[in-house]
């Protein structure tokens, strides 16, 4: 490796490992990523410790584990330093191109970041701000937390929502002339929001709030909003002028269309993708690349959102036009309607075939927009003296246990992930280890010759530690926020031929997981669809052992809890939980952070598909 090497880090949502070429996957899906790996560590297998972005984040990011620290709901806040730090200190400058808004300055990731760039609309602020009170928000609506804790946990988060958001804008409008170069044909230009009429609208209920929090509790948050409803409501009509004409003429275009093909209406009301397009996130990738100088190096870090479900391959608003490209390459019909993915909840075999075919596409369509970076470092003369690294947060779900998404059940497909460190000078080399995301830190660091803080948990993917480690344990609360006296654990313990899923006790937001544990032999089933579970199974009692280490060094969970759990096999809700509901197919769009529009099918089981 070049001494003290630039770092360029990409990270991909919702990219399963399997999916891809790179990792054997029989379609040709990554091929960019395929002759990058010709020089590469390539971690086979590695995994995310925790099912989906908010909780996977702040774990790899800081290299420590999901639910230390008091858990995943403040990201970075109150954990080791960030591998921005990190880098920072060792003389790096260091760059944010935010598309998602997790990796802000909002929830902990400011410590040594020299640029921040915040690529996604306002509406997912309020998203983060929810899933960071959904569970205090439910307690209380069912009685289950009173008023007073529910004030105690609400009121901060609302707090900081009203200060992020007027940050946010503040910036936003400093930012809009250079964003319009880049992301002119995206949603974050074209929402054409007004930021000072949102900046009032924030005032307004922060005023509100400060004058009679409970009041505000009960007028505003008696339901579980989305990220389009509560605060974002108000400001629903906080646009400019040129875009309410542009919007009133498209919507009536729309309506017209739709008469006679509803299906091409819907994908022309979803033209403008939630996410940051990512060959326009790519084009600000090399931007940014290349208005570096040669004083020090530099650490850029971005991420692509475009595998994440409604899958959209293509760019730009006719991205649904391009999409039967990326299905032929595959092998696919070019004639899978890009509409699938936006119907809501598969309803037939088809509908799963074509779900499963669009996935593929987007993997294919990021790999795209990877390889026009690569090709812009060779351009540049730099890729010989920058380290790449990629990886995903989590992976996804296409229907092997039910369900489409990532809904935070740690099955393998949701969390064995990509994990590769590139750069000309090394070569190919698979890493067999159980390497897991809280080992990208210290590698990274390790190549670069960067000092590696003491409070990382994780362990070069190079080292002894990697290739000698039994197993791989899991956790996560099933989504919502961490309330680690209200809610129920689910844990995993992944070895090199079972794995072993735990749960407390049935979170009621589980609409869709078996009751009960669950033991898969991963040689003889690795789709993972005969469950072994039984409690007197030989290798249950050690698994329990080793949850019950890890339990013991979170210190939200006493020994009277553990000692009901595992000495006398009682795991029970701690408080009385509301029942099981259905979902709606809406709520997998919700988890962006916008209003989509999508058709309501209801979700239901399904083990078909994948």
């Amino acid at each position: 490796m070049p001494e003290r090497p630039n770092i360029l880090f990409l990270t991909i949502d919702a990219l399963r490992a399997d999916r891809m070429s790179l990792y054997g996957y029989d379609r040709p899906t990554t091929p960019r990523l395929d002759a990058v790996a010709k020089n590469a560590l390539v971690c086979d297998p590695a995994f995310s410790l925790a099912a989906f972005t908010q909780a996977s984040f702040p774990s790899f990011l800081t290299s420590s584990r999901p639910l230390s620290y008091g858990g995943y709901d403040d990201g970075g806040k109150g954990r080791p330093p960030t591998v921005f730090k990190a880098f920072s200190d060792a003389g790096y400058k260091v760059s944010l191109l935010s598309s998602f808004k997790w990796v802000t300055r909002f929830f902990g990731y400011g410590a040594g970041v020299d640029s921040e760039s915040h690529l996604f609309g306002p509406n997912t602020l309020v998203g983060a701000a929810v899933n960071r009170m959904k569970s205090s928000l439910s307690g209380y609506h069912a009685g289950v937390i009173p008023r007073e804790q529910a004030l105690r946990l609400v009121g901060p988060v609302v707090l900081e929502l009203f200060q992020q958001i007027d940050e946010f804008c503040g910036e936003r409008a400093v930012q809009m002339p250079k964003d319009r170069i880049d992301f002119a044909d995206t949603a974050l230009i074209r929402d054409g929001y007004d930021y000072g009429a949102i900046q009032r609208v924030v005032s307004r209920h922060s005023k509100e709030f400060k004058a009679d929090p409970g009041r505000y509790l009960d007028r505003h948050l008696h339901y579980l909003p989305k990220a389009h409803e509560w605060i974002a409501a108000d400001w629903r009509l906080s646009r400019t002028k040129e875009t309410f004409v542009r919007r009133g003429f498209a919507r009536m275009v729309d309506r017209l269309i739709g008469l006679f093909n509803p299906d091409l209406e819907l994908l022309r009301r979803n033209r403008f993708k939630s996410f940051v397009d990512g060959t326009a996130l790519a084009n600000r990738v090399i931007r940014t690349i290349a208005e570096q100088d040669d004083s020090q190096p530099f650490f850029i870090w971005t991420h692509f959102c475009d595998a994440h479900i409604p899958y959209m391959p293509g760019s730009g608003p006719k991205w649904y036009k391009k999409s039967g490209g990326y299905l032929e390459a595959l092998g696919y019909d070019p004639g899978i309607d890009p509409v699938a993915g936006l119907h809501g909840f598969p309803e037939t075999d088809a509908d799963w075939q074509a779900l499963s075919a669009l996935y593929d596409a987007t993997v294919l369509y990021v790999d795209e927009q990877i390889g026009r970076i690569m090709d812009a470092l060779d351009d540049m003369g730099l890729r010989e003296n920058t380290l790449v690294v990629l990886c995903a947060d989590h992976g996804e779900e296409l229907g092997e246990h039910g369900n489409i998404s990532h809904y935070f059940r740690l099955h393998d497909h949701n969390v064995r992930v990509p994990l590769i460190f590139h750069n000309p000078s090394l070569e190919e080399q698979r890493i067999t280890g159980l390497a897991t995301l809280i080992d990208l830190a210290p590698t990274m660091a390790d190549l670069a010759g960067v000092p590696k803080p003491d409070s990382w948990e994780g362990e070069p993917v190079t080292s002894a530690a990697v290739a000698e480690r039994s197993h791989v344990v899991m956790e996560t609360f099933y989504g919502g926020n961490c309330i680690f006296d209200h809610r129920p654990l689910y844990m995993s313990v992944r070895t090199r031929t079972h794995q072993y899923l735990w749960k407390e006790y049935m979170d009621p937001e589980d609409r869709f997981g078996p009751e009960g544990n669950e033991l898969y032999d991963l040689a003889a089933d690795p789709q993972q669809q005969e469950n072994l579970y039984r409690p007197d199974h030989p290798l249950v009692a050690g698994f329990n052992r080793i949850i019950d280490d890890r339990l013991a060094e979170i210190p939200e969970i006493t020994s009277e809890r553990r000692e009901s759990l595992f000495r006398t096999g009682t795991g029970k809700p701690l408080t009385t939980a509301p029942p099981r509901k259905e979902i709606g197919a809406v709520d997998t769009f919700e988890m962006m952070g916008e209003e989509k529009v999508v058709r309501g099918s209801r979700n239901r089981r399904n083990p078909g598909g994948g």
